[in-house]
């Protein structure tokens, strides 16, 4: 079984008072496994309910009911499992698929006896039953805002796959206690957790591929699985588009791979069809904004200037997928090998800069990035955090470059708290001030916090 971080979360929800709780993400990222473990666990009985398989279940919820009335109709249609009070977990998975199930949650949240998690893969979009409702202008059941307590769950990051892999936690916590204090790994270290964070990149984090590559010990089941994902996201997409929006959503998600191999990795609807930018633009872009809502697509803002508070520009922006096992997998076999064989001659920034923008997103942050394209303050900085000590500024490399100009030139112009270089690397800091760390080491920035001063090289 893997271990995953969010089953603590669990068990903090459920020890301390507590609204319904909603877990988002993904198709496939172990949302609905995750549940049954944490009830198996914490809990004498699991009421299980998919709204997206049992329509009859769908009718529990309709009309305007109590908690007591909800209960009663639960007991007569699943007679087998006992709600009890504190004793049972209710479980409405793929909740998106029935909007008098989200809008019980505030009953269910008022009256406080029982406990309830809701959990959807595509809450973030607009099912065509919702547009039908617009387009009737019939009522529609409210979203019950201010009732629920809201989680995201991604796939693995990369300490859970080390977790998967055997890591041990002692070693893991010796690593981001390097991380933090900015000590240099040992060479032999290091270079073992380069070639698991290949592999990670490969596989990605979706469980199902993470769990094939872990017990076969080669890639060819887990891309099969990442395979396998790519038509699911498709299905989602015919499932929850209609008539030419199928068609337009599909070239959206497909253009990502080649959005991200242009130099100027700035997502262009240009791009997807030889049109005018504002021509595209109208076109595709509640296409674009349905592959974010379902969590298929990390955008990254770009700003105005790399100074608090970060202001975006909501029309500049790149689009990373969330899981970097499956834009290697569109990739192709030969990105495949490069990866797996460290070969600095294949053009892998795409790649590396998608694991980044994924790792840091896992790690809580919210990443933007900044490019200047004339005059003096001509730069492009790949991510902009802030955190308490200001704003973080990050490049990538994936090739034998290490140098990196922007950085140099970016504290002549602006306050920069902390400059960070991601690459072949061991942690070190330069003369010039840069911190310099492994790749691997995205996945650990949720150690930026406040209490970080900065560099403690020796």
């Amino acid at each position: 079984m893997l271990k995953r971080k969010i089953y603590a979360d669990l068990v903090e929800w459920k020890n301390r008072k507590h609204q319904c709780l909603v877990i988002s993400g993904q198709r496939q990222v172990g949302k609905t496994f995750i549940v049954r473990q944490f009830a198996k666990t914490e809990y004498e009985h699991l009421l299980e309910i998919n709204l997206a398989t049992m329509k009859e279940a769908q009718k529990i919820f309709e009309g305007d009911c109590s908690v007591d009335q909800l209960i009663m109709r639960l007991n007569v249609a699943f007679p087998n499992v006992p709600i009890t009070p504190g004793r049972t977990l209710i479980f409405l998975d793929e909740i998106q698929d029935c909007d008098e199930a989200f809008s019980s949650l505030k009953q269910f949240t008022e009256d406080g006896r029982f406990d309830v998690i809701a959990s959807g893969s595509l809450l973030g979009v607009r099912s065509p039953r919702r547009r039908k409702w617009a387009r009737n202008q019939t009522e529609c059941p409210l979203v019950p805002m201010g009732y629920e307590e809201n989680l995201r769950m991604f796939g693995l990051d990369f300490e859970e796959f080390l977790w998967a892999k055997g890591i041990g936690s002692n070693i893991i916590d010796s690593i981001r206690e390097c991380v933090k204090r900015l000590f240099p790994l040992d060479p032999q270290i290091l270079k073992a957790l380069s070639s698991y964070y290949r592999e990670y990149m490969i596989v990605g984090g979706m469980p199902e591929s993470v769990s094939c590559f872990i017990e076969d010990r080669n890639f060819a089941r887990s891309r099969i699985v990442l395979a396998n994902l790519r038509t699911d996201c498709l299905r989602d997409i015919n499932r929850y588009n209609v008539g030419v929006d199928i068609v337009k959503t599909q070239e959206c998600f497909e253009s990502i791979p080649d959005q991200l191999a242009e130099s100027n990795k700035k997502f262009m609807y240009s791009r997807i069809e030889d049109s005018q930018s504002r021509q595209a633009a109208d076109k595709y872009m509640e296409n674009l904004l349905w592959i974010k809502g379902a969590g298929y697509g990390n955008f990254c803002y770009g700003l105005d200037a790399p100074t608090l508070p970060l202001k975006v520009r909501r029309s500049v922006f790149k689009v990373y997928l969330s899981d970097t096992g499956m834009l290697v997998n569109m990739y192709g076999d030969n990105c495949v090998k490069a990866i797996h064989s460290g070969d600095l001659g294949y053009n892998l920034g795409s790649i590396t800069e998608n694991a980044v923008a994924e790792a840091l997103m896992k790690s809580g942050h919210e990443p933007r990035y900044f490019v200047e394209q004339k005059g003096e303050k001509r730069m492009e900085l790949d991510f902009v955090l802030e955190n308490g000590n200001g704003v973080v500024v990050i490049e990538v490399k994936s090739g034998k470059k290490r140098t990196a100009p922007s950085l140099n030139k970016v504290v002549r112009f602006y306050d920069i708290g902390t400059r960070i270089v991601l690459a072949e690397d061991n942690i070190r800091t330069d003369e010039e001030g840069i911190i310099h760390l492994p790749l691997f080491a995205a996945c650990f920035l949720d150690e930026l916090g406040p209490e970080w001063d900065g560099p403690k090289i020796r």
